[in-house]
């Protein structure tokens, strides 16, 4: 059973500060390619003192076609697998860990994707969770999550209902560290760019996989170190969240039926109303004028108004 040979490919955006350390942490015998998102605090320059090869195209990309680029195009591009590593995320023994999430694609053609451990603060939470539903919208959206942080509907949204200390499958791991059969990306065109500049490619990306009927791993034994949340701290939540919420519309228009869309749209505006009326009283985590600014716009987007963010390309809604 031979492993399949791996890429691996980082988007850097303003990642000086973490860049360096994800390239390092990579087998030397493995080609990284990090895609430089027209960052201004020296993420090409640490890249590429960490030994990685840099593409550079001019200006912010977005996070997926970034990552379509330097899977078409860099050093490495002809490999049977590529590994998607957030700039913030280290592999913990990158012989071992890539070893094993290889091992896992060459074992069974039937798994598209192998998911390893991920580690750090909050990532036993963030990193594994299904596919969206009304149900787990609705926890979110009416502040269950926040009210009742270990309802049975979260804990098994988020697989903490199962032991982890041996593989199993799952349906939306994080792509902070993710091994994807090349074969698939390709048929499945890699990252859809309608979800620039990012939020939301990665969980459509896991339902194209599951629809086209192969199989996604979580491998335990595997693992990487993720600082998470880096570029979202760095973001405005009025700028953040309204963007976030127009690509959940735009994955539900792809998978979801027409009555869940409508449905989800209504929680959804039920859900930034309610946090809007408890901005005088609840001290939230975000300074109250950036948070009622978040809310009211992402009120308006789901009123067809668009969805206004810095974020966007101008004329893109």
């Amino acid at each position: 059973m031979r492993a399949p040979s791996v890429q691996v490919v980082i988007v850097a955006w303003n990642s000086a500060s973490h860049v360096g350390r994800a390239v390092a942490s990579v087998p030397a015998s493995v080609p990284v390619v990090v895609v430089d998102n027209g960052s201004t605090d020296g993420s090409a320059e640490a890249a590429r003192a960490a030994g990685a090869t840099v593409l550079s195209p001019g200006s912010n990309l977005g996070f997926g076609p970034a990552c379509n680029l330097a899977a078409r195009e860099g050093p490495g591009s002809g490999s049977e697998a590529l590994l998607l590593l957030n700039p913030d995320a280290e592999l913990v023994d990158g012989d071992a860990t890539l070893g094993l999430l290889a091992a896992e694609l060459a074992r069974d053609p039937a798994v598209a994707a192998a998911a390893p451990r991920l580690v750090g603060d909050g990532q036993e939470l963030f990193q594994l969770r299904r596919l969206p539903t009304l149900g787990s919208l609705a926890r979110e959206a009416l502040l269950v999550n926040r009210l009742r942080p270990r309802n049975r509907g979260l804990l098994r949204e988020r697989y903490l209902d199962r032991p982890r200390g041996g593989p199993f499958d799952v349906e939306q791991p994080a792509a902070a560290a993710l091994l994807v059969r090349r074969t698939v990306w390709e048929a499945l065109g890699g990252f859809d760019p309608a979800f620039s500049p990012a939020w939301f490619e990665d969980v459509d990306l896991c339902a194209r996989i599951l629809e086209s009927g192969y199989r996604i791993r979580f491998v335990p034994g595997a693992t990487a170190a993720h600082v998470g949340g880096v570029t979202m701290r760095t973001l405005p939540y009025r700028d953040y969240l309204p963007l976030y919420t127009r690509n959940l519309l735009r994955y539900l228009s792809r998978h979801a039926r027409p009555l869940p869309r409508v449905a989800a749209r209504g929680l959804l505006l039920a859900g930034a109303l309610l946090r809007l009326a408890l901005l005088p009283f609840v001290a939230g985590d975000h300074p109250r004028p950036d948070a009622a600014a978040a809310y009211g716009r992402v009120v308006a987007g789901l009123l067809g108004l668009g969805f206004r963010s810095a974020l966007l390309p101008k004329g893109s809604a």
